[in-house]
C-alpha cells in the first residue's frame, strides 16, 4: 500500500506541475476592479470537499490526496489602467485565461463523526501562489436503512498571489451524500465571505494608484459575500479514490482529486 501510495502522489504531482498555470494581477485597479478581483479570486479559492461524503471513521480514519482546481480568470484581463496611457504601469493587457493550481490535502477522523481536513499548495516553480486552508466536517445524520448522510462543513483559507493579492475567506455548507458500493455523489449549499488586501502604488507589489484610499499600512481592503453551492462525486477502488466537483459561486469552479484512504 505504501509503494502504491507514493507512486500515486508522484504521478499526481508531475501531472499537476505540468497543468499548473500562473496569474498576472493588473495594476491601476479602481474600486470596481477590486470588487471583480475579489469575486473572481477571493470567493472561489475556498476549501473544496472532494471526498467521500461518509465520515472518515473516527481515530482510525486518514486520507491523503492531491487535487487540481481550475478557475476562469479571463475577466481580469480588462481591469486596471489602459496600457500606454499617462501614468499607467501596465505595459500590456494580461492574457489570463485560467488559474490552475494543485493542493495537497490531508484529512483525519477525530472523534465519531467529526473530520478535519487541511491543504496547502506545494512550492512549484511555475506558480506564484501560496495557499493554506482547513475544513471541519460534522456528519450529524446517517440514515439507518438508506445510504444517505448529511453534514455541516466549515472552512477557512488564506491565499497570496505574488504578494499583489492577499485574501482570506471563510464559509459554511450543509451537504448531503449518497453512497452506493464504491460510488458516491454529494451536493450542498451555503455561503462564503472573502476579505482581500491590495497594495497601493504602481511599482513593486502595488496594484492600486489611488493612494487617497490607502490606510497607514499602504493597503486597501475589499470584502465580498456570496452564496456557494456544489455537486460532486467520488469513486473508490480498494484504498484509492478519485473525486470530481463543480462549485458554483458567481462563476463555476472545476476541481478534481486523487488520493488514498487508510
Amino acid at each position: 500500500m505504501t509503494t502504491r501510495f507514493l507512486l500515486l502522489i508522484l504521478v499526481a504531482l508531475l501531472t499537476a506541475n505540468e497543468a499548473a498555470a500562473s496569474l498576472t494581477i493588473p495594476r491601476g485597479l479602481d474600486r470596481n476592479d477590486r470588487d471583480v478581483v475579489t469575486r473572481t479570486l477571493g470567493l472561489t479559492t475556498g476549501s473544496k470537499l472532494l471526498t467521500n461524503p461518509y465520515p472518515l471513521g473516527g481515530y482510525s480514519g486518514l486520507e491523503i490526496g492531491i487535487s487540481m482546481e481550475f478557475i476562469d480568470t479571463e475577466a481580469l484581463n480588462r481591469l486596471g489602467c489602459e496600457p500606454g496611457s499617462s501614468g499607467c504601469a501596465n505595459e500590456e493587457r494580461p492574457s489570463n485565461q485560467e488559474l490552475s493550481y494543485p493542493r495537497i490535502t490531508v484529512g483525519k477522523g477525530l472523534y465519531q463523526d467529526i473530520d478535519v481536513f487541511m491543504h496547502f499548495v506545494p512550492p512549484l516553480q511555475e506558480l506564484n501562489i501560496s495557499d493554506f486552508g482547513m475544513q471541519a466536517r460534522w456528519s450529524f445524520y446517517q440514515a439507518k436503512f438508506l445510504p444517505l448522510s448529511m453534514a455541516v462543513n466549515a472552512h477557512a483559507n488564506q491565499l497570496n498571489i505574488d504578494n499583489k493579492f492577499v485574501n482570506q475567506n471563510f464559509g459554511a455548507l450543509i451537504t448531503a451524500g449518497v453512497n452506493v458500493n464504491d460510488f458516491s455523489i454529494y451536493f450542498g449549499s451555503g455561503f462564503v465571505s472573502a476579505e482581500s488586501q491590495f497594495t497601493c502604488g504602481n511599482s513593486g507589489d502595488g496594484t492600486v494608484d489611488n493612494t487617497t484610499d490607502c490606510n497607514e499600512s499602504n493597503i486597501i481592503k475589499n470584502s465580498q459575500f456570496g452564496t456557494h453551492s456544489l455537486v460532486g462525486l467520488s469513486i473508490q477502488f480498494e484504498d484509492v479514490f478519485a473525486a470530481a466537483q463543480i462549485d458554483r459561486y458567481r462563476d463555476p469552479v472545476f476541481s478534481g482529486k486523487v488520493g488514498i484512504r487508510f
